[in-house]
């Protein structure tokens, strides 16, 4: 059976979208693999994933694939953030699961799905390696390492959307607003990123002026700083009291994925250093 690189196809649909054959940076053998289930495959063990694979950029509110799109390639995330968004029959809109460099974007590729059934949007820039469905389905039916690294990922990523079913339901706007932040900050290794009042308003279902108010109390505590889409984080410890337990879940949830998943490479990133709080 021969796979070949050039069948990679960025999905179509309504928004603007790019194809891979436009983006100029190919895989390379010794380029930084910073994605966590990718990171510490054995390379000679699977050499036909890892030239398959190619480097694209993300941009911010970038629709990666949209509600019933046909799933055509995976996206292993390197960096940045990507939300799952789902819509009521209003149009009103919520995150329903994210992922950042402990993931990737497709699981139900492996799970013989052909159509997504939310909105896969980026919230934060960054970068992903994408490799095409038939050669992600034909490295998971070989049940290596690649295998049980997805199936482990697919129950972390259900567990923590279960939480964050949790969450939008009981919790305040502020306090899932440090919710969020507070991962996104622990996935992208950093307390500054940039974040517009639309994402957020996206992702905590609420409307602008929601995210306005709840931004505006959580700066006047002195635990951030929001100017012109700019967010740091200013006190973590404390932005850690005002959030919820889902929180503290989450974090287990990935932390306990990320433990199990051994022989970490030299280019992978610090297992214990992601989930620092």
């Amino acid at each position: 059976m021969v796979l070949i690189a050039g069948n990679v196809q960025h999905p179509t649909g309504n928004s603007a979208r790019r194809t891979l054959a436009m983006m100029p940076l190919a895989f390379k053998p010794h380029f930084p693999v910073r994605n966590q289930i990718l990171a510490g495959l054995p390379r000679d063990k699977y050499p036909h994933l890892f030239s398959n694979l190619r480097l694209m950029s993300l941009k911010p509110q970038e629709v990666l694939y949209d509600m019933e799109d046909n799933f055509r390639c995976a996206y292993f995330m390197n960096y940045g953030v990507a939300s799952f968004i789902s819509f009521d029959g209003e149009g009103d809109s919520i995150e329903v699961g994210s992922v950042g460099s402990e993931g990737m974007i497709g699981i139900p590729i492996v799970l013989r799905e052909t159509r997504t059934p939310y909105r896969v949007i980026v919230q934060v820039e960054g970068e992903a390696l994408v490799v095409s469905s038939d050669v992600l389905r034909y490295e998971f039916d070989r049940e290596g390492e690649l295998r049980e690294r997805l199936l482990r990922y697919t129950h972390a990523l259900s567990t923590y959307m279960s939480q964050l079913g949790v969450c939008n339901h009981f919790h305040t706007v502020e306090k899932r607003l440090c919710r969020w932040l507070l991962l996104t900050s622990d996935r992208l290794r950093s307390n500054n990123f940039e974040l517009t009042h639309e994402s957020l308003s996206e992702v905590l279902g609420t409307g602008r002026s929601g995210v306005t108010m709840a931004a505006i109390k959580i700066q006047r505590s002195g635990l951030i700083r929001y100017q012109r889409g700019k967010i740091t984080i200013l006190n973590r410890t404390g932005m850690e009291t005002a959030t919820c337990d889902c929180y503290r879940i989450s974090v287990e949830v990935f932390e306990r994925f990320l433990s199990l998943n051994s022989q970490p490479s030299s280019n992978a990133i610090n297992m214990k250093r992601y989930v620092t709080r």
